[in-house]
């Protein structure tokens, strides 16, 4: 036996058989044509509780959908992530300072002032010690030119005994610009010098052999600042001349 409750058209044929019936009965049942009226009204209420209890029943059943239907529940709002303070564009950004290397301090060449003759060329309590009684061939030495390849020299001076073949001492000194003391350097190296840092100052050495005596030459280069010398000593040992020339050069 189905149990289900009628729906759909299965409703409405037992809505129709039903309100039928009440007809019927009512037809029936009626005693005289003068309560007709009333008889109607019973019948019409009847109809009426009808239909309201199969509705009642059909939106009980849930085969009769409802008007209205329950809203939902408001969703919970989820907790949102704390969001970074920003900084604001007036505020000063803070970086750490880089540490910057303090550079070095390099010692500046100074322009020496070149002496006027050639016995002021050295301290006056040093001369004998450095030349004894070696003669000074022009105690005013003389404007020699260029030695050889390199720049013009302003004073150059000459100790030599005149029974010597070789033997002797010339100093020659001079000033110029960096460009051309740079290049004299240049030249001075592919020649066979020897150069490094001196001081402010740079020095060249070289020591070659004489071919007509077995005696070596010693030539000492010395350039600081615009002023630049060059000591040739054959035979001829000093100690300390290109020092004491130093100190009455560049003081």
């Amino acid at each position: 036996m189905n149990t289900e409750p009628p729906t759909g058209d299965d409703l409405q044929r037992m809505l129709v058989s039903m309100k039928q019936t009440v007809l019927d009965r009512a037809e029936d049942r009626r005693p005289a044509p003068r309560r007709r009226g009333r008889r109607a009204g019973i019948v019409i209420g009847v109809i009426a509780l009808l239909g309201l209890g199969a509705t009642s029943g059909g939106v009980a059943l849930g085969m009769i959908p409802q008007p209205f239907t329950a809203s939902a529940p408001a969703p919970t709002p989820s907790p949102s992530e704390p969001v970074a303070p920003s900084t604001p564009e007036s505020a000063p950004v803070q970086e750490t300072p880089v540490p910057v290397p303090t550079p070095t301090p390099t010692s500046v060449g100074r322009a020496g002032t070149l002496p006027t003759d050639c016995r002021q060329l050295v301290p006056a309590s040093e001369y004998d010690r450095l030349f004894g009684g070696t003669p000074l061939a022009d105690p005013l030495g003389s404007e020699a030119g260029s030695d050889g390849d390199g720049p013009p020299v302003d004073l150059s001076c000459i100790w030599r005994d005149p029974r010597a073949d070789v033997s002797g001492l010339s100093v020659s000194l001079g000033s110029d610009t960096a460009e051309v003391i740079a290049d004299h350097e240049a030249l001075l190296v592919r020649s066979g010098y020897t150069c490094a840092d001196s001081g402010a100052g740079r020095l060249c050495r070289m020591t070659v052999t004489e071919q007509a005596y077995p005696v070596d030459t010693t030539l000492t280069y010395y350039s600081e600042g615009s002023t630049w010398l060059i000591v040739r000593q054959t035979n001829f040992p000093t100690n300390g001349l290109l020092s004491a020339i130093q100190q009455q050069v560049w003081g």
